[in-house]
């Protein structure tokens, strides 16, 4: 697997959906829902955290390691997490109209093709990846 692992495939499916929301958009007078100061507020949080976790994992990928401290001491795919629930969420809330169907596209996607990416990773590193993978969720921290 390469280091984008499930990205390009996932915006496959996202991108011309983003699309298509930007051009019904412009076709509409002004978006029906609209949420710009939330969006800023989800995409600031979401873009410094994402930066954390890839410098985070490029280093560990960089070394050939399973990173499975920092950002991935609490999920296995904080850079998925952060995009779907931070990030997405963020950007439609501040363009709003069509665009706020753009998580749903994303996570569906992103569900869809995990199994893949964890395939590899668990090829690549074996009984660290499964033990791994065990007691960590997939998206979502344990409380």
């Amino acid at each position: 697997m390469r280091f984008l692992g499930i990205v390009p495939k996932v915006s496959l499916f996202a991108v011309p959906y983003a699309l298509l929301a930007f051009y019904l958009n412009s076709k509409l007078s002004r978006p029906f829902i609209r949420f710009s100061s939330m969006g800023i507020a989800l995409l600031t949080v979401g873009i410094a955290l994402w930066l954390l976790c890839y410098f985070q994992v490029s280093m560990a990928y960089q070394k050939g390691e399973l990173l499975t401290t920092g950002c991935y001491s609490r999920i296995r795919h904080p850079i998925y997490s952060i995009w779907g629930f931070l990030i997405l969420p963020g950007f439609s809330l501040a363009i709003g109209g069509f665009m706020l169907g753009l998580p749903l596209v994303y996570w569906l996607a992103v569900v869809r093709f995990i199994g893949e990416e964890e395939r590899a990773l668990a090829e690549r590193f074996g009984d660290g990846w499964k033990s791994y993978a065990r007691k960590t969720p997939r998206f979502i921290p344990r409380i």
